[in-house]
């Protein structure tokens, strides 16, 4: 199971409104702050779709994640489950 957990405030509603889109992904509601995103394999996002500044997505990350990161760059994160 991959999961990347992302901080409860406004400025990551992109990314969350971004994984209720994506198929093979659930978004669970807040826990302690924190939105839960989870795949089975595999997330895949890119910024440009999200709309998000670099800033913020270079932040993506903050809450911490469970899996391998394939690939992350100044457009597309990519986390896999870990080997």
């Amino acid at each position: 199971m991959v999961t990347i957990f992302v901080p409860d405030i406004p400025e990551f509603e992109p990314l969350i409104a971004g994984a209720r889109k994506t198929g093979g992904c659930t978004v669970v509601k807040p826990l302690k702050g924190y939105w839960q995103l989870e795949a089975e394999q595999e997330l895949c996002f890119h910024r440009k779709d999200l709309g998000l500044g670099p800033a913020l997505w270079n932040s993506a990350l903050m809450g911490g994640f469970r899996g391998e990161i394939v690939e992350y760059d100044r457009n597309v994160l990519r986390i896999a489950e870990g080997g």
